[in-house]
């Protein structure tokens, strides 16, 4: 009898201690996601038509841009059109024609202008990545008061569109969602669950051995 307690009590404390270790973990992860919000917009297709010099040659090509804002949660709903530059904290952007531009490139510079809808999902934006004194630019736009025209992703290595370039107009891309926290404190918490279901298994085993 005695040996049985104590294997009971060991095996609760050991159940405990993941327990407590799970939730540690789930917290964390809710506490680093609920820091910062990442957006990833996808654009479509460059159309040859509109691309200048040889920059569409070995395509198709089209612009990818990520950025990640010290706003969370509420403070993305229903935004009016607004430039929260000052609260990004990194962005990227590529086309995949090997032209990238990050918070990391010499003289980078990014402009993060946008509108959201009560779910914090973008609808209306002017987002640009800029080097080499603005002549090296990767910019989309859609729905904004700014931008050459309504719509329009491009890349340009040169300035004013002067030479090598790759446009897509009135085709606007998507951004995606960014997805809650709780997702990422849920998913951890399931798995320290699953860790401590797996490690009761085996202490009962040993316990009926």
């Amino acid at each position: 009898m005695t040996r049985f307690n104590t294997r009971h009590g060991g095996r609760l404390g050991q159940n405990f201690a993941l327990l407590v270790l799970a939730g540690f973990l789930g917290f964390g992860a809710a506490s680093s996601s609920e820091a910062a919000t990442t957006y990833f917009y996808v654009g479509n297709d460059y159309d040859n038509s509109t691309c200048g010099g040889s920059y569409c040659t070995g395509g198709p090509y089209s612009l990818d841009f990520t950025f990640t804002t010290t706003l969370t949660g509420s403070a993305l709903d229903n935004l009016s059109f607004q430039d929260i530059s000052r609260t990004i904290t990194a962005f990227k952007a590529s086309d995949g024609s090997g032209l990238v531009v990050d918070q990391s490139t010499p003289g980078a510079s990014e402009e993060i202008e946008i509108a959201t809808n009560a779910f914090g999902q973008i609808t209306a934006w002017f987002v640009g990545a800029y080097a080499n004194s603005s002549n090296t630019q990767l910019q989309t736009n859609w729905n904004s008061p700014f931008g050459f025209q309504p719509g329009a992703d491009f890349s340009e290595t040169t300035a004013d569109f002067a030479g090598d370039y790759g446009m897509v107009s009135g085709n606007p891309g998507a951004w995606t969602v960014p997805e809650p926290s709780t997702w990422a404190m849920m998913l951890i918490g399931f798995a320290g669950l699953g860790f401590v279901g797996s490690q009761r298994q085996k202490f009962a085993g040993a316990a009926s051995a």
